[in-house]
Formats: structure tokens, sequence, C-alpha cells
């Protein structure tokens, strides 16, 4: 029970920060662009390694895509890496 309770009050101070950043980001006319290579690392990693199919999943599961999209994603990284 300690756990779930953990888990509620980690996702509750998440979105207390998400807030916080949209906010900030509103005020001072920022535009967040995530560095595609950073977020894609693990999927960097995997596709070098050869295990193409974990790569689609993990592409799925981080950008919450579907499976012809990611799998058209990693196409297009093959080709980069």
């Amino acid at each position: 029970m300690d756990s779930i309770f953990e888990i509620a009050q980690l996702r509750n101070r998440v979105a207390q920060l998400e807030g916080q950043l949209t906010f900030l980001f509103t005020h001072l006319n920022i535009t967040y662009v995530p560095d595609a290579d950073v977020l894609n690392k693990p999927v960097i990693e995997l596709l070098k390694s050869g295990r193409k199919m974990d790569a689609i999943k993990a592409y799925m599961d981080i950008h919450g895509a579907s499976l012809g999209t990611a799998n058209a994603a990693i196409d297009a990284l093959s080709k980069k890496f």
C-alpha cells in the first residue's frame, strides 16, 4: 500500500512541476523543443545492437506512436545511425 501512495504522490508532484513549467514557458514566451537524439537515445542504442523490433517497441512507448509510425521512424533512424 505504501508504494501505491508514493506513486500517487510522485504523479501529483510531476503534475505540479509540469504546471509550473507551462506557466514559465507561457510567460517567458518560450517554446520547448526536445532534442530528438537525446529522446531517442534508448531507441538508437537498440538499433545499434541489431534489435530492431525492440527499438520499434521502445519508440512506441517513448512517443506514444502507432506501430506504423514507429516502424517508419525506425527505418529512417536506421539509415541515420
